[in-house]
C-alpha cells in the first residue's frame, strides 16, 4: 500500500502541475474576453459621445447662422435711420435694431455655452479614444502572447500526461477511479498530506485510530479523511508532498 500511496502523491503532483497550467490558459483566454467586451462597451460610449458632440456643433452652426442674421439686419435697419421721414418710422426702425442687437447678444451667449459643452465633449472623446487604444494595444499583446504559448503549453501537458499513464500502470485501476472521482470534486485535489493529525486538504483533525494506520503503513485500505473524503498520505523523509 506504501508504494501504491506514492504513486499516487507522483500522479497529484502531475495533476495539480497540468491544472496549473490550465488555469494559466484559462485566466489569460478570460482576459483577452473580458479585455474585448470592455473595448466594445468603450466603443459604444465614445459613440454616444461623439453623437453628442455633432449634435452640439448643428446646434452651434444654426446659432451662428442666426447671429449672423441679426447682425446682418441690425446692420441694414441703422442705414435706414438717416432715410427716417418721423418719429414713428423712427420708433419702429429702433425697435427692430434694438430687437436685432438683442437676439445676436442672447443668441452669442447661448453659442457660447454650447461651445463650451462641445469643448468638454470634444476632451472626453479624445481621451475615451486614448483609453480604447491602450486597452486595443494590451489586447493585441495579450493575444500574441496567449497563441505564443499555447504551443508550449500543449506540449508541457502532452509529456505529463505521458509520465502519469507511466505511473497510472503501477496503481489499481479501482484506486485510480476512487482518486479521479474525488480530485473531481475537489478541485483538483484527491489526495491531503496529513500533518500533526490534522488533513492538509480541509484542515481538519482525523481520528487518532486513522493517523496510527497512516503512520504504520500496515493497513490493507487507503484511509480517506472522514470530512473532505480525500484519501490521505503521511509525510516521509524524503517524499514529496501532494499538498
Amino acid at each position: 500500500m506504501i508504494s501504491t500511496l506514492r504513486a499516487l502523491e507522483r500522479i497529484q503532483r502531475i495533476d495539480l502541475e497540468i491544472k496549473a497550467v490550465e488555469d494559466e490558459e484559462r485566466r489569460l483566454v478570460n482576459t483577452i474576453q473580458e479585455l474585448s467586451l470592455e473595448i466594445k462597451a468603450g466603443a459604444v460610449a465614445l459613440a454616444v459621445v461623439e453623437a453628442d458632440s455633432e449634435a452640439l456643433k448643428t446646434q452651434i452652426k444654426e446659432l451662428g447662422e442666426k447671429i449672423t442674421e441679426s447682425t446682418e439686419r441690425a446692420s441694414k435697419d441703422e442705414k435706414r435711420l438717416n432715410s427716417v421721414k418721423n418719429d414713428r418710422e423712427l420708433n419702429a426702425l429702433t425697435k427692430e435694431i434694438n430687437g436685432a442687437n438683442k437676439s445676436k447678444k442672447l443668441g452669442e451667449q447661448e453659442k457660447n455655452a454650447l461651445q463650451a459643452k462641445c469643448d468638454e465633449k470634444d476632451a472626453l472623446i479624445n481621451a475615451k479614444l486614448e483609453a480604447l487604444k491602450t486597452r486595443e494595444e494590451e489586447l493585441k499583446r495579450l493575444s500574441a502572447e496567449l497563441e505564443a504559448s499555447r504551443s508550449g503549453w500543449k506540449e508541457s501537458i502532452e509529456a505529463k500526461l505521458k509520465s502519469k499513464d507511466e505511473i497510472k500502470s503501477s496503481v489499481a485501476p479501482a484506486i485510480l477511479r476512487k482518486y479521479e472521482l474525488i480530485r473531481s470534486k475537489r478541485n483538483g485535489v484527491g489526495l491531503a498530506l496529513v500533518k500533526d493529525e490534522i488533513c492538509q486538504g480541509c484542515f481538519t483533525h482525523i481520528p487518532p485510530q486513522v493517523y496510527i494506520m497512516l503512520k504504520r503503513g500496515t493497513d490493507e485500505e487507503l484511509q480517506s479523511c472522514p470530512h473532505c473524503h480525500r484519501l490521505l498520505h503521511v509525510e516521509e523523509n524524503g517524499q514529496l508532498e501532494a499538498v
